[in-house]
């Protein structure tokens, strides 16, 4: 553990990010109390990775600041009218989806890299790089070149080199997408502990909900560069208030508008618009008459039946229906999955279905009729949860 770390003396950091790129720009605002985790999610693209160039200092900004704050002491690496700290002066180090070890070195010199650079003599170098080595479980392989270990292996003793450099902050870019599913859960719960034991402010990249849950303190969404939801894990769980967000967490999310304590939603009918009861999200309820999202568990959507003539009466949907055409079915754990377009989802006990499509299982192009109970109506945060 690091001295600072043993003092209980971690790095805040407040950064006003704001970078030109081709299709927009990317506007950014964070603070993190000292020892505070975050994980920033959102689709590809969004800028999630421009964000940690930019704290990085391997990408530019037209404009902004960063400003890291350790025991009352505020260091600026970029700021109007100063010329930005290099990215070897910053005291942040990131951590890449590929480990990128050095294969020249054995992995006690790749580890010892960090201390070595800030002029840590050779033996106290050595000496920090066998205890991270002993604590990520590689000790007995020191000498042995990274190419002869597996892809979780190389991980753990990316992230050892990581924190043998004692960073300031230490910034993660999906650091398991490159694993395989049986190694991500061990060198995910490892950085877990690491990120506690050390007390290191940290900023992560991530599009897994379980590793914002296991590894961030809180959460920001991004879409088109620019953030659309703060919350903790657990909000992001359980009452999301961004479309990505729900998606994320495995929530259905239906477009419409706001009208009269519902959502009215074009498009999914010959007989015009449907509408479907809803009730207004308290933190950010929508406006009548404005867009707004509808969010749903899937298994609160129910399963009314197939959109034939006799499912309408002149020509009208019945109370609370929105009719969906299928695009997947799936069956898990005895339960019928059904995907249709325009963001429905309902799951329905296999066993109920004979009652409900007597000609057979749904299959893909086919019209079915949903009711979604319970919808909670999210209001829109601006263009930018159209993307």
């Amino acid at each position: 553990m690091s001295p600072a770390a043993e003092a209980g003396v971690s790095t805040g950091l407040q950064a006003r990010i704001r970078v030109h790129r081709d299709a927009f720009d990317v506007r950014v605002d964070l603070e993190l109390a000292p020892g505070e985790r975050l994980a920033v999610l959102g689709p590809n693209g969004s800028g999630k990775s421009t964000v940690l160039g930019a704290l990085a200092g391997t990408i530019d900004m037209f404009q902004g600041s960063i400003v890291l704050t350790r025991g009352g002491v505020q260091t600026m690496l970029n700021g109007p009218g100063r010329r930005p700290l290099p990215s070897h002066q910053r005291g942040i180090t990131l951590v890449e989806q590929r480990p990128l070890l050095f294969p020249h070195l054995d992995l006690r010199a790749n580890v010892a890299f960090g201390p070595r650079s800030q002029e840590t003599s050779r033996r106290d170098a050595n000496q920090v790089a066998a205890q991270w080595l002993e604590r990520v479980g590689l000790a007995q392989r020191a000498r042995e070149r990274p190419h002869r270990l597996s892809g979780g292996q190389q991980q753990r003793v990316a992230l050892a080199r990581a924190f043998a450099a004692e960073p300031e902050v230490l910034l993660l870019d999906e650091p398991f997408a490159a694993l395989d599913a049986e190694s991500t859960p061990a060198v995910r719960g490892l950085l877990a502990t690491e990120l506690e034991r050390s007390a290191t402010t940290s900023v992560l990249v991530t599009h897994h909900l379980p590793d914002a849950w296991q590894l961030a303190d809180r959460c920001v969404v991004m879409v088109r560069g620019q953030v659309v939801e703060e919350a903790t894990p657990e909000e992001l769980a359980t009452m999301p208030r961004s479309r990505f967000g729900a998606v994320l967490a495995g929530f259905c999310v239906v477009d419409g508008v706001a009208e009269r304590g519902g959502l009215r939603v074009d498009g999914n009918s010959r007989a015009g618009s449907a509408w479907v009861p809803g009730l207004p999200d308290g933190a950010r309820p929508p406006v009548e008459g404005a867009a707004a999202l509808g969010v749903v568990s899937p298994g609160d959507v129910e399963l009314v039946g197939a959109d034939t003539s006799g499912a309408r009466v002149d020509g009208v949907l019945p109370y609370g229906v929105l009719p969906g055409v299928v695009e997947t079915v799936e069956v898990r754990g005895g339960l019928l999955r059904i995907g249709a377009q325009g963001g429905l989802v309902a799951e329905v006990p296999t066993g109920a279905l004979s009652g409900l499509l007597p000609e057979g299982p749904p299959r893909a192009g086919q019209t079915l009729l949903f009711r979604p109970v319970g919808l909670r109506l999210v209001g829109m945060s601006g263009n930018h949860e159209g993307a």
